[in-house]
């Protein structure tokens, strides 16, 4: 018989689609003949008290219905455990599930959660907080920041390109000092991304060469410049 999965959803993500997204994939779950019980997100930061759940009660699989926030909640819980992640994606940017080519529509991301094969993938930590993607600061960290809370019909790389046009007014470059295998730099820049997967923000390829399980992190250090630079610059890097 079939292991007990655990399908918890954020019903505000997707514009508030995400409840009847998960409604629907817990009923083809069910009727494909495994076992699921589904869990709504109550606040932020509740996913992870869930997921911390499903791995003391032994879940053979969490799936998250919902966005790349929703998903890094319960990566603390997940990482070193037996409990599998699992993917409905319905969030802004979805960047997990499209680094790890999750399909986008309902019934095909059930299929692939009842047929596909579970791979262990790489997670980095910044303090107490694991991320599966990317992590960054600068200035498309803080675009990124507004895409996560903004509502409305944008999303991806139309919702980029608005949030950093916001966001180029008030753009004040940042000095970090770096230190890694790479040696050390010390000096202003525009942004700086440590990467584990090669897309971030929807289809914004940051690091082309990043690979989720190949051990290794891919960091990019873009310089500061002039505030008129910034737009056609992030669109070169981003969509080259």
């Amino acid at each position: 018989m079939a292991k007990h999965w655990v399908l918890i959803a954020n019903p505000t993500a997707g514009n508030a689609r995400a409840r009847s997204v998960a409604e629907q994939a817990a009923l083809s779950i069910q009727d494909a003949g495994q076992a699921v019980e589904l869990r709504y997100t109550r606040a932020k930061g509740h996913a992870t008290e869930l997921a911390q759940q499903a791995v003391s009660e032994g879940a053979e699989r969490l799936v998250v219905c919902g966005g790349d926030g929703t998903i890094g909640e319960t990566l603390a819980p997940l990482a070193g455990s037996h409990t599998a992640l699992g993917l409905l994606p319905c969030g802004t940017c979805n960047d997990l599930a499209l680094a790890l080519a999750v399909p986008l529509r309902v019934e095909a991301a059930v299929d692939n959660l009842l047929c596909g094969e579970v791979r262990t993938i790489d997670l980095g930590r910044a303090g107490d907080r694991f991320f599966a993607t990317i992590a960054a600061f600068g200035f498309d960290a803080e675009v990124n920041r507004r895409m996560e809370s903004a509502q409305g019909p944008l999303s991806g790389r139309p919702r980029y390109i608005w949030e950093a046009l916001r966001h180029v007014v008030s753009y004040q470059p940042i000095r970090v000092r770096l230190c890694g295998d790479f040696g050390e730099i010390e000096q202003e820049v525009l942004l700086v991304s440590t990467a584990n997967a090669r897309n971030y923000g929807g289809d914004l390829r940051v690091a082309p060469d990043a690979d989720l399980g190949d051990g290794l992190f891919d960091v990019v250090v873009v310089d500061a410049v002039p505030r008129r630079a910034i737009l056609p610059l992030m669109l070169r890097l981003f969509w080259q």
